[in-house]
């Protein structure tokens, strides 16, 4: 199949702008919290050795955000999950679908259900939260004894507090703490900066194979 040229065109200017924007600093603040599995750790538990074979929990120690550092990497990160943004990132693997055959468009899916289950319709944390927030004896905000989802604590405080001032969404944030909003921030983009990384190892790789070409006209 022919693409038209202004298909073609469009995407490969998404692509290269994905390219400008996904190096190696982005996201650092966060990306250096992980451990050597790539996970962020919700907490560092200490445990201390009783009688015989026993253990007991002596210690928990939350991460404790520096709230600038979070709104400085949602800032840098909002083009990869705002919808109109040209590095929109399920639009940069369709853009880069786009551009390879039916067979290798077809080997492309994994990654396109991975960035799916990631960012889905301006929102980051598709798959769900990762852990949940609230007081059981009062409305979180979604009615009596629920508790938030941190995909749910995440976005509101992105839309509520860092880029806009949200009644609704910055009364949910009061309600579960600011602490336990950071975290929920930094965990769901330690999963989007993962698959942005992911999307350009594969761009990069496919380039590489000349599989397509994304130089300016």
């Amino acid at each position: 199949m022919t693409l038209p040229p202004e298909v073609a065109n469009r995407s490969r200017r998404r692509l290269r702008k994905f390219l400008a924007r996904s190096g190696s600093e982005l996201g650092q603040p966060i990306v250096a919290l992980r451990h050597e599995d790539g996970d962020i750790p919700l907490a560092e538990l200490t445990w201390t050795a009783t009688d015989g074979d026993n253990w007991k929990l002596t210690g928990i120690e939350s991460m404790v955000l520096d709230k600038r550092m979070v709104d400085s990497t949602i800032v840098e990160c909002r083009v990869f999950f705002a919808e109109r943004e040209d590095c929109y990132l399920p639009g940069v693997v369709d853009a880069l679908r786009t551009l390879l055959t039916d067979e290798q468009r077809g080997a492309r899916q994994p990654l396109k259900d991975l960035v799916a289950s990631v960012v889905t319709g301006g929102r980051i944390g598709a798959s769900g939260p990762i852990f949940h927030a609230g007081r059981l004896e009062m409305d979180n905000g979604f009615g009596p004894g629920k508790l938030l989802g941190s995909d749910v604590i995440a976005m509101d405080y992105i839309y509520g507090v860092a880029l806009h001032e949200d009644d609704d969404r910055l009364a949910r944030v009061k309600n579960v703490g600011m602490e336990t909003a950071l975290q929920a921030v930094v965990y769901h983009f330690n999963d989007l900066l993962h698959a942005v990384t992911y999307v350009r190892e594969q761009l990069v790789h496919d380039l590489a194979q000349g599989y397509l070409a994304i130089e300016a006209e």
